[in-house]
């Protein structure tokens, strides 16, 4: 609305320094396009947005001028939608004259059926969205590894068995529990058991597929879900690699590693179970009766540091029952 009232004053009034007065003091940054896109009109609040004066923008196309080519697609798709159906909403990335990357809102609207051009409102929403996101993702991730919290991972299993179920296909969920973990707090304090968990986490995320699950059950627990499983050879080759990625060397400082090993149990939907509680926890029992069938073992590995240092194999099994 306070593009029309704007553009009437401009074609209504005598005097066109009114219209240059309103048009200049809006709070919001309003850019005019003629029929071809072509900016014609750039006021002060479009130059503190995208950082070029007035004289800078008139007669670039806006597109060309202001838009990274991944969204002009999305962008000319809009104004084309303005100009015939008298206005338009988007929100697209953006270029500065800084060549910062900012993300805007934009309302596009019809100036007038005589006059076939249109008045762009844009609004710098980065910070916003990147608060958004933030919050999102926090929601979304345990804060200490990055990988999906639980919630997510129960949220996605569910999700994952309905399309399963849907298409005929199998699901494999491994349980992994990290064999004495309560040693490294013990010995080595809490915090090299976040960076135990962190970099596990990390490995984890490194060897799998986007596509794939990794979450953080609780404590030292960690469940990955993979869908669309081909067959036994694929579920044996994903525990290869999971494991695999848990035994690298953790280097906590200069002159300590640590060799994590786990017990690993895996279940398959829908051979093992037929619904998601159901399949966690026959993946559970399966880790617990391998954890149980081993015995302790510690080895020590060659230095890879300039400093001898001093690396330990935690047990890859443990007595101690699982709660």
């Amino acid at each position: 609305m306070a593009g029309w009232i704007i553009y009437l004053i401009k074609r209504s009034s005598p005097d066109n320094n009114r219209y240059h007065a309103l048009f200049q003091s809006s709070p919001s940054a309003l850019i005019e396009l003629d029929e071809k896109f072509t900016i014609v009109g750039w006021n002060q609040s479009a130059q503190l947005t995208f950082g070029w004066n007035e004289s800078e923008a008139i007669g670039q196309h806006v597109i060309d001028f202001l838009v990274p080519l991944k969204d002009r697609g999305h962008v000319y798709s809009t104004l084309q939608k303005a100009l015939k159906e008298g206005k338009s909403d988007s929100k697209n990335f953006n270029l500065t004259k800084g060549k910062k990357e900012i993300f805007c809102e934009w309302h596009n609207s019809q100036i007038d059926h005589n006059y076939p051009g249109i008045l762009c409102t844009a609004r710098d929403i980065t910070e916003i969205t990147s608060h958004v996101s933030t919050l999102t993702h926090q929601a979304c991730h345990d804060p200490l590894t990055g990988v999906t919290n639980r919630a997510v991972m129960d949220d996605r299993l569910h999700h994952a068995i309905d399309r399963a179920q849907r298409a005929g296909s199998k699901i494999a969920l491994y349980f992994i529990d990290l064999n004495d973990f309560k040693l490294i707090n013990d010995q080595h304090g809490h915090e090299a058991g976040d960076k135990i968990l962190i970099a596990i986490a990390s490995s984890l995320r490194a060897c799998l597929r986007n596509s794939d699950t990794i979450s953080r059950f609780g404590g030292d627990e960690f469940i990955i879900i993979i869908e669309d499983i081909e067959g036994e050879q694929h579920t044996q080759s994903v525990l290869k690699t999971i494991e695999g990625a848990i035994s690298e060397p953790i280097f906590l400082d200069d002159e300590v590693s640590l060799v994590t090993n786990a017990s690993i149990g895996m279940a398959i939907y829908p051979d093992d179970a037929a619904d998601a509680d159901s399949l966690i926890k026959a993946a559970d029992i399966a880790m617990y009766i391998q954890k149980k069938q081993k015995t302790k073992k510690t080895r020590t590995k060659p230095a890879t540091r300039k400093k001898t240092p001093m690396s330990l194999e935690l047990p890859l099994y443990s007595d101690t029952p699982h709660p």
